[in-house]
């Protein structure tokens, strides 16, 4: 076992580990240092739980090459449970409001539509369609828009360029559009595209529709019901604003060095760059816990 992760172990039983810019490298690549640091991790009990924004078939190739056995944590939440099988947690957006959405859809430079482990789109000419199609994975091209599925969605994907959102709050602008009762019904994230490395120049943003919920805290109630874990048995580990539902309920909240403003200002301790392995490094180093970061968690515990 590595040094210190007994201490670590005797405090908090499962690890909830996001993935783009958390786990894996600046080229979104598993390393072999930090697939042996995540081992480390699970041969030392914890449960260790993939907790992303990513879809099914986005999911699956990294939690098989970890040989995890646990359940997965997707689509921020809206999703758990053991790929392959049917979910123990499921929120799609409510069918009454996909009108409305759809209207909305037909502004996006592209889109597409998540239903079950698919996403569905029609393909259209703009030069990022064609990418973003073979890297989202398990997507149908259909024809028509008459074509793609109209229910049960757990997410529509819609890509806005720059041009056709005026204003830095491309979410607030964007979610302005819709009526209030539907607003108040789905959860929304946007980012820029050029988050992820193989889009580093694009200048389009990624809107995403979910039905509500609490984003990836989801995953709390599950691991009690599941495994027995309250969330302040739970490490969480992220660096997007998707992340910090995750981060506020856990009992230590960790963050690399690029996690944005407000993952930095919930974590309990801060850890090295994704790109430099940051996670890797921590649990070498046998997971140390910064005297001022520790400090904060127990005052939080105390509270």
């Amino acid at each position: 076992m590595v040094p210190g992760l007994r201490a670590l172990r005797d405090r908090y039983e499962a690890v909830l580990l996001d993935l783009d810019g958390t786990l894996l490298d600046g080229r979104s690549k598993l390393t072999p240092r930090t697939h042996r640091a995540i081992r480390a991790l699970v041969d030392a009990g914890f449960v260790v739980v993939l907790c992303t924004g990513r879809s099914l078939a986005g999911t699956r190739p990294t939690h098989e090459a970890l040989g995890l056995d646990t359940a997965v944590v997707t689509y921020n939440g809206s999703w758990i449970g053991h790929l392959g099988q049917q979910p123990d947690h499921y929120i799609p957006i409510p069918d009454e409001h996909l009108g409305e959405l759809f209207t909305h859809e037909r502004d996006a430079v592209f889109a597409f539509r998540h239903h079950q482990e698919w996403k569905h789109t029609v393909m259209t000419e703009h030069p990022d369609h064609d990418s973003v199609a073979t890297w989202f994975e398990q997507v149908v091209r259909a024809e028509e828009h008459h074509h793609l599925p109209s229910s049960d969605l757990l997410r529509i994907s819609m890509f806005f360029c720059e041009t056709q959102v005026p204003g830095a709050d491309v979410e607030f602008v964007l979610s302005s559009r819709l009526p209030h009762p539907t607003r108040g019904a789905l959860r929304i994230e946007c980012f820029p595209l050029s988050m992820f490395p193989p889009y580093a120049d694009s200048r389009l943003h990624l809107y995403e529709v979910q039905g509500w919920s609490s984003g990836k805290a989801e995953a709390f109630a599950w691991l009690e019901h599941r495994h027995g874990i309250p969330a302040a048995r739970t490490i969480a580990i992220g660096d997007h604003r998707n992340d910090l539902t995750m981060l506020a309920g856990a009992g230590l909240a960790i963050t690399p060095e690029n996690g944005v403003a407000e993952c930095q200002d919930r974590a309990h301790l801060t850890i090295g760059h994704h790109a430099q392995e940051g996670i890797a490094a921590w649990i070498e180093a046998g997971a140390p816990l910064a005297a001022r970061r520790e400090r904060r968690v127990e005052a939080e515990r105390g509270a």
